[in-house]
């Protein structure tokens, strides 16, 4: 039993005496990532549509660039982003 000063509620050792011995769970660390979409249209070519993701991890690392004239690819790499955040379902 921690022994304190009786009014404060704080023992001796720094710790709340009046707060319950069981210790709190350890809150989730939340994974944070990045993801930019930039689109232009090229007017020269056929199909003048152009994408570059951008996609930074949530850890230190290098960012994962897609540059691509195909929709469907940004939405797959859209796609796979996602599915990596915690929590996500498939």
């Amino acid at each position: 039993m921690a022994h304190g000063d009786g009014q404060s509620g704080i023992a001796d050792d720094g710790t709340d005496s009046a707060a319950p011995s069981q210790s709190r769970p350890e809150a989730p660390t939340l994974a944070q990532g990045t993801l930019v979409i930039r689109t232009w249209w090229e007017p020269d070519h056929v199909h003048g549509f152009r994408a570059r993701v951008t996609s930074t991890p949530p850890v230190e690392a290098e960012p994962t660039i897609v540059t691509t004239a195909d929709p469907e690819e940004v939405l797959a790499v859209v796609r796979r982003w996602l599915i990596a955040r915690p929590g996500a379902v498939n």
